[in-house]
């Protein structure tokens, strides 16, 4: 799950907005840095095309069983107010990682209030009833705390930390005081507020990726909230008020919401009965959400050019896919690896190796509703998106009508799941990879089930699914060109 997404990253006053490609978030896979879904118990040896293992999930006192891969098992619980607990015990340093994944995003959000969900994201930083603003960052500062941060995305908002192991019950105080005591006041507001607002225009002017990746959504989208960018509307962050924000963490802020995902070297007993200590007490309030529209379906294809600033033409393709947690998920990671994953990929050789392209990269944003595959190319100088174009269509076409060999379909998997088992290296890329799938796929164990699927994905499954979903009249394609070329008839787009 190359999850995706545009995601805005906070912490204090800073704000950095990227195009997040990889398990993520989002974009799964992706030529750079490629992502891919994977599952608990992923077995050591690749599996038998359309054959998968079982993922075996058991139970020991408290706790589920799941095993990853190696000697990592995760295991998983629920307290009584609804809020999930899942650890791994991983010694090999005497740090661990702090994620809490609180499901509320973009999508929670309605028009008219659009960027509420990012920009309680900034406010969960200032003060409690317990804790005065700024204290929250002092006191992990003096404990040693090294990537404390927070992201909002179209569905979840995340916020994680890493200590040394002796500060567990410490950030487990102050996590579950920023849940429950929080005090959003007018000039608290006001303040995140203009940041936000300064993202806006930042984006605006540095970031021509993240103007066509909400130009993509914008116009893939029409009715559901995937439309609209996680980070707002600017009409819509000024007519909002403290008061929209207070009630937005009394409705979405609740323990029921939460999945605290803790991995390092720390004693899984030992956090449970921590949880218990300070989660235990919060009340849960089974809150519903946000009715939305399903999306219609699209039926003819979609264009946008943009007037960027930028050297060279940007291509962006997309197609619409199904939720993350479809049967198809395994195979487009695989279709993205054959892709654009390495120097050997089929959209590389074509685009790269030929002077067309500088670079290409592919991938999902594998998101809780149905999302889209998306293929991206920054072109040579000198060359168009009408030369790019219809090589990366060609490429899609043999995808549909010839069948993978067998030895680009073991090099696909195996690039996975390296990129897999590479993200299980650091206490926060495991953390990561728990937590969004506990979240977003229906349960960590699709971690395990995924990759396993990934192995047992065929060249019949391969051309299925890409006559289902890669079809013309489906496409949605935004193109960013210099300002001085673009072509000025009418607005017209390309």
């Amino acid at each position: 799950m190359n999850h995706n997404i545009l995601m805005i990253n906070s912490q204090k006053n800073v704000a950095v907005i990227t195009a997040f490609f990889a398990l993520g978030g989002t974009l799964a896979g992706c030529s750079s840095t490629p992502k891919s879904t994977q599952t608990a118990g992923v077995t050591s040896q690749p599996a038998q095309p359309g054959v998968v293992p079982a993922v075996v999930i058991e139970k020991s006192g408290n706790f589920e069983l799941i095993p990853i891969a190696g000697k990592f098992v995760a295991k998983r619980t629920k307290l009584d107010n609804g809020l999930k607990l899942i650890v791994v015990e991983d010694d090999s340093s005497p740090t661990f990682a702090y994620y809490t994944w609180m499901d509320v995003g973009s999508r929670n959000e309605v028009f008219g209030k659009t960027g509420l969900a990012h920009l309680f994201e900034h406010l969960m930083f200032k003060g409690t009833k317990n804790h005065k603003e700024g204290e929250f960052d002092a006191i992990l500062e003096k404990a040693g705390v090294e990537g404390e941060n927070a992201f909002t995305s179209t569905d979840h908002t995340v916020y994680h930390q890493e200590l040394p192991k002796e500060h567990l019950e410490l950030i487990m105080n102050l996590e579950s005081d920023r849940m429950n005591n929080l005090v959003v006041n007018d000039d608290s507001f006001k303040t995140e507020r203009e940041v936000v607002q300064e993202e806006r225009r930042m984006r605006k002017e540095n970031s021509p990726e993240g103007m066509i990746y909400q130009t993509l959504f914008e116009t893939a989208y029409i009715d559901h909230p995937y439309h609209w960018p996680v980070i707002g509307y600017e009409q819509d962050l000024n007519m909002m008020s403290a008061q929209d924000a207070r009630d937005f963490y009394e409705h979405y802020y609740t323990p029921d919401r939460a999945t605290v995902v803790v991995v390092g070297d720390v004693d899984a007993d030992k956090v449970l009965k921590l949880a218990k200590k300070y989660y235990g007490n919060l009340q849960a309030k089974n809150t519903p959400n946000v009715e939305h529209k399903t999306e219609t379906p699209q039926v003819a294809q979609r264009r946008k050019k943009l007037e960027l600033n930028i050297q060279v033409e940007k291509l962006w393709m997309a197609y619409k896919i199904g939720p993350s947690n479809t049967a198809d998920t395994p195979v487009f990671e695989v279709i993205q690896a054959i892709l654009s994953d390495g120097m050997n990929s089929r959209l590389n050789r074509a685009l790269v190796d030929n002077g067309i392209a500088a670079s290409v990269g592919s991938g999902s944003f594998s998101l809780r509703d149905p999302g889209l595959f998306a293929i991206m190319a920054d072109l040579q100088k000198g060359k168009h998106v009408t030369l790019a174009e219809p090589i990366i269509t060609r490429e899609l076409e043999r995808l549909k009508n010839n069948p993978v060999s067998e030895d680009e379909l073991k090099r696909a998997k195996n690039l996975i799941r390296f990129h897999f088992l590479e993200r299980l290296a650091t206490h926060g890329g495991q953390a990561y990879s728990y937590g969004e799938f506990e979240t977003e796929a229906g349960g960590m164990e699709r971690l395990v089930a995924l990759q396993n699927e990934i192995q047992a994905v065929t060249p019949e499954q391969i051309m299925k699914t890409s006559k289902e979903y890669f079809k013309s009249s489906g496409v949605t394609v935004v193109v960013g060109v210099p300002k001085k070329t673009i072509e000025k008839k009418n607005g017209s787009n390309l």
